[in-house]
């Protein structure tokens, strides 16, 4: 009888240990981040608006897209880090300045620290229009 509880006790030892050793290489640094993009004059989402993504460090690169229907754009990192986000909205032709026609865009920005495992959530605003020189 205490042969057996001896060997039970032993495999539940083994069992317990091995399960800590080998769960613990595994473990998930993918980062999330979800940019929503706000119309400052509106305060509504802003769908089409191009989002760049620069990880400050440069050592997980950069990446970019569009905001979806929602104003919302997402994606994720292997690992944690700081990262600039602009988001560059091209509003079209100023018909104000025909027939020099400037090119007129909106723009904002924001800086975030992406965490393990987490979804990081930012907003940010789309200032006025910009007045670009011509094309």
């Amino acid at each position: 009888m205490k042969k057996k509880i001896l060997a039970i006790a032993c495999f539940v030892l083994i069992s317990g240990l091995s399960t800590l050793l080998f769960s613990g290489c595994d473990k998930d640094t993918t980062c999330y981040v979800e940019i929503t993009v706000i119309d400052e004059l509106t305060k509504q989402p802003v769908s089409g608006v191009k989002v760049k993504i620069l990880d400050i460090d440069t050592s997980f690169g950069n990446t970019q897209g569009v905001t979806s229907a929602s104003g919302v754009f997402s994606t994720q990192f292997k690992a944690p880090a700081i990262l600039n986000v602009t988001a560059e909205y091209e509003t079209g032709y100023d018909e104000m300045y025909t027939p020099d026609v400037f090119y007129c865009y909106r723009k904002g920005s924001n800086t975030i620290r992406l965490k393990p495992g987490e979804v990081v959530k930012s907003t940010i605003n789309l200032e006025k229009d910009i007045i670009r020189d011509q094309r």
